[in-house]
């Protein structure tokens, strides 16, 4: 198929300054770029008054976990994103053996509320892709929480030299596939039992072959620097490998006090030679597994028992005080801690119930919207707070999905994002369940940065924000064809109105597609037009270049 694309204004995602031109696409790449095209037998797009850009590349997405049942992935389409890097936090579709099905049944899957059709390996995922076809590209990662599981299972008992070694090798193996590099979760099972020096013989292995070691760190909060930071820079250190900090941010009280410490800590080690890079997300809320914030591992084995049992019970409240107060309570004025543990204990709980909010959950969706507090009064009205909290979290399966305002747009974003080595990401993940809400982020992210961020606060020009959404996350990756508009490169390609651009998502509705966007191509085949998906299936899973 032949595109001309007339009268367009092009930002090429270099961050230079936009210009009129037309574009002719041939098959899958840019033919030429220049003013006066003309071409028989070629597709017309009128792009007068609109912007052309590179397609959107989402540097951290978790759509891999649905893509073999959501192959349109409308969402990500629709909203101008043609390729995203999977495999992320640690988790992913492959690789997988017994013991990794069972680590997703029991765990991962109540943690994600998705139940991911997981495949042997890379190779196995991208013939089920090529067989079944999907709408977008994906640069997938190999997850180490699939590694590990591969060969420990669930366990948390430190890895031995010969597991380490079979872990080196199935890295390895991913990496000659075509991986683009390998995440970790350090705050899930099973990453959070995985010690540093183990993740750093994984990570040498990412260096060799020259990619990307993508995590999410071990602290986010008030030892961002000290735990978090420190344990990234060092892997990128003695690794000699590349690191991205996935969704950079300070998720603590003292959020204007630290931004600045962690930008200087970043540019620190960049000026030590050491090649760091990041993304965050563009909402101000955080979305996480309720599950995970409130349990220990042990929790999930048998998982409905053990929130049945008035033993198990016991002990379950006991840990998740724990958990709650060096997650929440670790840096709090000194009066709060001067609280005796007691009452905190049955503080803690009733307090948070009011200030978070349950996004979305497999089975009772009438809940989906309410604080935590009012739905536990309404479904369980006889039971304390405390009690009623675990029949929530046995009867949901463990699977709700909380969002929680953690993060200022003014003191803890924008300062982050107007980094040049920073990009902008969604951290979504599509549900298949249609009751289920998702948070608007999956339909809206990269519309919000144009939207907010460029039209209506003026925090970057146009050209910066689409140099953070194309050339910049595919510099990280190593994409060499994509992220800019330019001869020879493949044609992703973006066409939308700077006016009316906006997202339509809304933490009550999160599902709704954003408008403004005319077209968007994947490999050089229109994918979507105003707003309507056309049914095409023209992606891949991209392999990295060695």
């Amino acid at each position: 198929m032949n595109i001309l694309i007339k009268n367009g204004t092009i930002v090429d995602g270099t961050g230079a300054d936009r210009y009129e031109s037309d574009i002719l696409i041939k098959n899958d790449v840019i033919k030429k770029i220049g003013k006066d095209l003309s071409e028989e037998n070629a597709e017309l797009i009128d792009a007068a008054g609109k912007i052309v850009s590179p397609g959107f590349i989402d540097i951290h997405n978790h759509a891999d976990m649905t893509i073999l049942d959501l192959p349109r992935i409308e969402a990500y389409i629709l909203q101008g994103v043609t390729t995203f890097a999977g495999g992320m936090c640690g988790f992913g579709i492959a690789p997988a053996n017994e013991q990794v099905k069972i680590y997703y049944s029991n765990i991962a899957s109540r943690l994600l509320s998705v139940n991911p059709k997981l495949c042997d390996d890379l190779e196995s995922f991208s013939k089920k892709v090529k067989d079944k076809g999907i709408s977008i590209n994906i640069a997938y990662f190999v997850p180490q929480g699939n590694v590990r599981a591969l060969e420990l299972g669930a366990s948390e008992k430190p890895a031995d030299e010969e597991e380490i070694k079979r872990m080196q090798e199935t890295v390895r193996k991913h990496m000659d596939a075509g991986a683009f590099g390998m995440s970790t979760g350090l705050v899930y099972p099973p990453g959070s039992v995985s010690s540093t020096e183990e993740i750093i013989e994984l990570a040498k292995v990412v260096g060799e072959c020259d990619g990307v070691y993508m995590s999410h760190m071990r602290n986010e909060g008030s030892e961002i620097i000290e735990v978090g930071m420190n344990e990234l820079i060092r892997i990128a250190r003695e690794a000699k490998c590349r690191a991205h900090i996935s969704h950079w941010s300070v998720i603590s009280s003292t959020t204007e006090e630290m931004t600045p410490k962690i930008i200087k800590v970043m540019e620190d080690a960049q000026a030590e030679g050491l090649d760091i890079t990041a993304d965050i997300t563009v909402y101000e809320d955080a979305v996480t597994p309720l599950a995970f914030i409130m349990f220990n591992t042990w929790v999930f084995e048998n998982y409905e028992k053990n929130l049945t049992d008035p033993k198990t019970r016991k002990q379950i409240l006991d840990e998740m005080f724990q958990k709650l107060f060096s997650m929440f309570l670790a840096d709090a004025p000194r009066f709060i801690k001067l609280i005796p543990k007691f009452l905190l204990k049955k503080l803690i709980i009733p307090v948070l119930a009011k200030k978070v909010t349950i996004l979305s959950c497999p089975n009772n969706s009438d809940i989906q919207g309410k604080l935590i507090y009012d739905a536990l009064k309404e479904y369980y009205p006889d039971k304390n707070i405390r009690e009623a909290f675990l029949d929530l979290m046995r009867d949901e399966e463990g699977g709700i999905i909380i969002t929680l305002k953690t993060k200022k747009e003014e003191i803890g974003m924008i300062p982050l994002y107007k980094r040049p080595y920073v990009c902008s990401s969604s951290d979504g993940i599509l549900v298949v369940n249609p009751k289920q809400n998702e948070h608007p982020r999956n339909y809206g992210s990269f519309p919000r940065v144009i939207q907010r961020w460029v039209r209506e606060k003026g925090y970057v020009s146009l050209e910066t924000a689409i140099k953070k959404m194309t050339s910049l996350p595919a510099e990280i990756l190593k994409l060499q064809d994509r992220g800019i508009l330019k001869e020879g490169f493949k044609a992703d390609i973006v066409v939308f109105n700077y006016d009316e651009i906006k997202e339509k998502g809304t933490l009550e509705n999160g599902r709704q597609f954003p408008e403004g966007i005319d077209h968007v191509i994947v490999n050089g085949v229109i994918t979507a037009s105003y707003g309507n998906h056309l049914g095409v299936l023209n992606g891949q899973v991209l392999r990295k270049k060695r």
